[in-house]
C-alpha cells in the first residue's frame, strides 16, 4: 500500500536542508512579488481547508451514517478539497522560497504523491459505497474544482470536534510561513549561508 507520508518525511527533511542553504536569484522586487503571492497561497489554501472540514470532519471514510458518503458543499466542488486545498497552502509556503525551480518540482512532487494516495482511497470508498460512488466518482471533478453543480443543503451534520483539530493545523501553516520568512531575512543579512542561488 502507498504511503505517502514516507515520500512526505523524506521531501521535508531534503526541503528543510535546501532552504537553509539556498537563496532566491530574482531581484528583490520580483523575489518580494512571489512571496506575497505564496502568502496569499497559504491564507486561501488554510481558509478552503477548514472550510472542506465543515463539511467531512471525522466522516471521510464511513460517511454521515455508514450509508452516505458526503458529496455536497465543497465535496460538490471536487472529490478531494483537503488535498487541493492543502496543494495550494504547500505551493504557497514553497514560493515563499521565491525560486522558480523549486515551485516547479513541488508541484510535481504533491501531484505524484497524492495521484497514488487518491487512486487508494477511492478503491476503498468505490468498494464501501458501490454504484453511488461510482455515479459520484464520474459527475465529480477528481482534483481541481469545478463550479457547476455546486451544492449545499439547507442543514448539514458537523462534528465540531474535527474542525477544531484542524484550527489548531492552520497555526502550523502560519507557523510554516513565517519560519520561512525568518530564513529569508536571514539569508539577506547573510547569517545563513547562501551557498545556492535558484531561480
Amino acid at each position: 500500500m502507498f504511503n505517502r507520508f514516507v515520500w512526505q518525511y523524506l521531501f521535508a527533511f531534503i526541503f528543510i536542508v535546501y532552504v537553509l542553504v539556498s537563496y532566491s536569484a530574482y531581484d528583490e522586487i520580483v523575489a518580494s512579488i512571489i512571496r506575497f503571492v505564496g502568502f496569499c497561497c497559504v491564507i486561501v489554501g488554510v481558509i478552503g481547508r477548514l472550510y472542506a472540514t465543515i463539511f467531512i470532519g471525522g466522516m471521510k471514510n464511513e460517511g454521515t451514517d455508514g450509508t452516505h458518503f458526503i458529496d455536497y458543499g465543497a465535496y460538490s466542488l471536487c472529490r478531494n478539497p483537503l488535498y487541493f486545498f492543502s496543494f495550494i497552502a504547500f505551493i504557497g509556503l514553497v514560493a515563499l522560497k521565491a525560486q522558480l525551480s523549486l515551485i516547479i518540482i513541488a508541484v510535481i512532487f504533491y501531484l505524484w504523491v497524492y495521484h497514488y494516495t487518491i487512486k487508494g482511497e477511492e478503491n476503498f470508498l468505490g468498494s464501501k459505497f458501490g454504484s453511488k460512488y461510482e455515479e459520484f466518482l464520474a459527475k465529480t471533478s477528481r482534483f481541481f474544482p469545478k463550479f457547476k453543480g455546486f451544492y449545499v443543503p439547507y442543514e448539514i451534520k458537523m462534528r465540531p470536534e474535527f474542525f477544531h483539530k484542524e484550527l489548531k493545523r492552520s497555526i502550523n501553516w502560519f507557523l510554516g510561513a513565517f519560519a520561512l520568512l525568518l530564513v529569508e531575512i536571514l539569508h539577506q543579512g547573510e547569517f545563513l549561508p547562501n551557498l545556492l542561488k535558484v531561480y
